[in-house]
């Protein structure tokens, strides 16, 4: 097999192959794209006309003219019109265990893969199932895709399946110890850990080369967290604080409330936190939060469901035929109405609005971000939800490239894994979506999926629409 390949030309030659695609298609030693436009995530621009060749499950090579010797295992995809991306990554998911035990692996994760969403950082699940399903999906014995996952939370309070507690110091060293053992990737922090323990946790995961990400535990401001080296911050937690001009009042009695479980009080000191937003503050920590490359997964879709649950669209949405029926039942828009009060409901979507805000002030700052969803939680649609929050990050004020971005580019510089994903370029895995239209021109076009390459194989839109129906189908039993 020859393979040769040269940018500065615009002719394309493929010795003896067809000009549509060759028979034995199951299982092609190259997979060539033709005539197809290449967005570059890493600068946001676009390259028209290009040919990329996939061998051995990576990128061979990204030109404007290929040479490749006759073969009866070539397929050959004709990208006129098309628009190739790198594979999304979902970055805040629960795909085993956690908020989503009901989740079969064949109906979760196939979901992600027809919604052109390669990769997901699962954030925390039984390590157990993860790291078996994660095996399962490199074998192909499981149609899913790249998982990074965190095992358990760790948390004050008590230990259960789900968290390991650690009240004390000693309890975070050897939790952390416990988790780089276990073969997490990296390590998730919730909000009652103790400040002792937090500093402990980050002073061990410094020790042992283990990053670490989550909340920002209320005993702990963003800025000292993002000075400790928590790599990234999830749904803005602990930001809107530390831009209160009441910051350590407020802390402390929220810490207070946390510990007494005090919904009521929690909710007043929400509202109390908003109200005290002051610029000054806020300017200051997002060049703390710059400086350090504290980057911030804001799951404004989970955010946006929340302010909906009392809505009467929820319970209509087509993409409901893809969930359990036992997660649709506990999903009902009704049940959730009945439990929360007018109030709570006012309250959610003024959050809601005041974080696409947040967004827009700490994007125009330079805060890094990346794109999640904390699916699934209830009307948080796995795989479908990722288009949501890209669409929600260009309504805070990302360009549609930036939002891009988010979902590509910088997932893989932050997981220090640029050399296998987030661009498509010469050397990284065959991981791609090739769309319909422009994401460049409306990021509505990240729906608009032709074909997905998952590990070099070729999922054509009919195998997705195949895909879909199988799941929904599972869904129901």
């Amino acid at each position: 097999m020859r393979l040769s390949v040269s940018v500065g030309l615009v002719a394309i030659v493929f010795a003896g192959l067809s000009a549509a695609y060759t028979s034995s298609q199951s299982s092609p030693d190259i997979l060539v794209f033709t005539n197809v436009n290449v967005v570059d995530t890493r600068h946001g621009r676009l390259g028209s006309k290009y040919t990329v060749v996939v061998k051995d499950g990576r990128i061979a090579a990204v030109a404007k003219v290929g040479l490749i010797q006759e073969s009866s295992k070539v397929r050959i995809v004709n990208g006129s019109g098309k628009y190739l991306i790198p594979g999304l990554w979902d970055m805040h998911v629960h795909t085993a265990g956690g908020p989503a035990p009901a989740w079969d692996e064949n109906v979760i994760y196939p979901l992600y893969i027809a919604n052109g969403v390669t990769g997901v950082r699962d954030m925390g699940g039984d390590p157990k199932l993860l790291e078996s399903r994660r095996e399962r999906i490199e074998r192909g014995e499981v149609l899913g895709p790249r998982l990074l996952f965190a095992g358990p939370f760790l948390d004050g309070g008590k230990s259960d399946a789900q968290v390991l507690a650690i009240n004390t110091p000693t309890e975070a060293r050897q939790a952390v110890r416990t988790l780089k053992q276990m073969g997490a990737d990296f390590i998730k922090v919730l909000s009652r850990v103790p400040r002792d323990s937090y500093l402990a946790v980050a002073d061990e995961a410094a020790r042992l080369h283990m990053r670490f990400v989550g909340h920002v535990p209320e005993s702990v401001s963003a800025a000292e967290a993002s000075a400790s080296g928590q790599r990234s911050i999830e749904h803005l937690s602990g930001i809107m604080l530390a831009c209160s001009s009441e910051e350590n009042e407020l802390r402390q009695r929220r810490v207070n409330a946390l510990a007494k479980d005090d919904g009521a009080g929690m909710a007043a000191l929400n509202r109390q936190t908003l109200a005290t937003y002051n610029s000054a503050k806020a300017s200051k920590l997002f060049a703390e939060l710059t400086n350090h490359n504290t980057y911030q997964v804001p799951t404004l879709v989970w955010w946006q469901a929340a302010a909906n649950m009392d809505g009467p669209t929820l319970a209509a949405d087509f993409r409901l035929q893809y969930v359990p029926m036992g997660v649709r039942s506990q999903w009902k828009p009704a049940q959730g109405a009945q439990q929360s009060t007018g109030q709570e409901a006012s309250d959610a979507r003024q959050r809601f609005a005041r974080y696409l805000e947040l967004v827009h002030s700490m994007h125009h700052a330079g805060v890094p971000f990346m794109a999640g969803t904390d699916g699934p939680d209830p009307y948080v649609f796995p795989g479908f939800s990722l288009h949501d929050e890209l669409e929600l990050l260009v309504k805070a004020g990302f360009s549609n490239a930036e939002a891009l971005s988010a979902a590509t580019f910088y997932p893989a510089l932050f997981m220090v894994k640029l050399d296998r994903y987030g661009v498509v370029e010469p050397g990284r895995v065959a991981d791609m979506v090739l769309l319909d239209a422009n994401p460049l021109d409306d990021i509505r076009n990240t729906r608009k999926i032709s074909a997905v390459v998952l590990r070099g194989k070729y999922y054509s839109r009919m195998d997705l629409d195949r895909m879909l129906a199988q799941v929904a189908e599972a869904a129901k039993k």
